[in-house]
């Protein structure tokens, strides 16, 4: 699994995700990635990054975790929140990577 990373996922906007149960893992629709920014979180410990997702109105998916799919990362886990009837984001924030001594 690669991790997902800022820019990998900037470099797939415009294309489509696949989204799975986590369940049953089961196709439960596809999201178009239609944005990635700098997450308000950005401090010394810690940075952030939020994917945008644009999907069918006809198909809502809750808020939830997903199993998200992509020839690019292969299946990601990542907790997805709906905020209008066709867009949904993902926040990602991680703890930078220190160097110790």
């Amino acid at each position: 699994m690669v991790k997902v990373t800022q820019d990998l996922m900037h470099s797939l906007v415009g294309e489509e995700v696949d989204v799975f149960s986590t369940q049953n893992e089961q196709l439960v629709g596809k999201l178009e990635i239609s944005n990635v920014v700098d997450g308000r979180i950005d401090t010394e410990e810690f940075t952030s990054f939020c994917i945008s997702l644009k999907g069918d109105p006809n198909n809502q998916l809750p808020q939830d975790n997903y199993l998200f799919k992509h020839s690019a990362f292969g299946e990601y886990p990542m907790f997805m929140s709906i905020y209008d009837h066709d867009k949904y984001q993902i926040v990602i924030s991680r703890r930078r990577v220190q160097e110790v001594g």
